[in-house]
């Protein structure tokens, strides 16, 4: 339930500077870049959200979801951060790769619930 109401605050801070960025091309006139950045920061968001939800409802695709957002989570962070834009900022870097660092170790976890192990066969 931690994750899940962690991924809903995350997502809902991640998505306030993401309409930020929308609302700056219209200001500036015009410039691309923002706008893409702020498109992909809602898309993750969005995924962040879903994820949260359905890791708080046990649904069977929730480490599939959980995964996705955190490796979006950090490829946003990592290329929002480069220069010569950088629409985030270091802290910002830092605590949204970490805490998609922290999603992907959580969805490759295994539980108790997962069952045995099961070898490898191959075939042929």
């Amino acid at each position: 339930m931690t994750v899940a109401a962690l991924n809903v605050l995350v997502s809902l801070l991640l998505g306030f500077g993401a309409v930020q960025e929308l609302v700056v091309p219209g200001i500036r006139g015009g410039e691309a870049q923002p706008l893409a950045i702020g498109l992909a920061g809602t898309a993750v968001s969005l995924l962040l959200a879903l994820s949260g939800v359905a890791h708080w409802r046990r649904w069977p695709s929730a480490r599939t979801l959980l995964a996705a957002a955190g490796a979006l989570l950090v490829a946003f962070h990592a290329y929002a951060a480069l220069p010569p834009h950088r629409n985030v900022g270091l802290l910002a870097l830092l605590v949204g790769a970490g805490y998609g660092v922290f999603l992907l170790a959580i969805a490759l976890r295994r539980t108790p619930f997962d069952g045995p192990s099961r070898p490898h066969v191959s075939v042929g």
